[in-house]
């Protein structure tokens, strides 16, 4: 007899306590596993997102590039060298935050902001400069905001993960022990209860029997 057994107490009060809490515990396994199931939905669709997020990102980079290279054609390398030592870097955080997401679990945000130059104030000299070189700033402003989104959606994506992993270890542990515990427990009162049954039965027929015989003698 296990260790486990050993302090269990045979009786009929004990068996329905085993059985109840093995209900429980089948009751648990079925809603985790529809929570895995909504999470596994989830989780594929950010997971379908993220290809789109990455290729915009890279065409609006890919464009910035472009745009960049015609202004330095029309320009010429040395003014845009000159530019580039004058102009006011382009100014912006990132902002990070959270949300609930589905099975109310706090997924992150992140909110990107460019700060406005000071009116009056352009980054270079919007006369002196080709426009398509303002043409690829904005471009390169297009890209933070993909990479922004990208990096959300990837930071949301391990967070369900995370969560998801949690809930299978959770599943496995009622599975595969809790479970055959319980199982192994109430089996092991049914047989007592059994055989203290087959034991009462044969006691009542001695019993019967030395009436009976008492019976015959008077």
């Amino acid at each position: 007899m296990s260790l486990e057994l050993a302090g269990i107490h045979a009786t009929r009060s004990e068996l329905v306590r085993l059985r109840r809490r093995k209900a429980l515990a089948e009751g648990i396994v079925d809603i985790l596993k529809k929570d895995l199931d909504a999470l596994t939905a989830s989780l594929f669709g950010l997971a379908q997102t993220i290809p789109t997020l990455r290729n915009q990102a890279n065409e609006a980079l890919n464009a910035a590039y472009e745009l960049f290279a015609e202004a330095e054609i029309i320009a010429g390398s040395g003014k845009i060298e000159g530019i580039a030592l004058v102009a006011k870097p382009i100014d912006f955080e990132i902002q990070s935050g959270s949300r609930s997401d589905v099975l109310g679990i706090r997924v992150p945000t992140l909110q990107l902001t460019v700060k406005a130059i000071e009116e009056g104030k352009p980054r270079y000299n919007l006369l002196d400069t080709p426009a398509k070189l303002d043409d690829s700033t904005l471009k390169v402003r297009e890209t933070l905001s993909h990479i922004t989104k990208l990096a959300e959606t990837v930071a949301s994506l391990k967070e369900i993960l995370d969560v998801m992993s949690m809930k299978r270890r959770q599943i496995n542990r009622l599975q595969y022990k809790v479970l055959p515990q319980l199982d192994a427990a109430i089996r092991y009162v049914e047989l007592v209860l059994e055989e203290a049954e087959r034991q009462d039965a044969i006691r009542v027929r001695v019993l019967q029997r030395k009436r009976k015989e008492r019976a015959a003698q008077t």
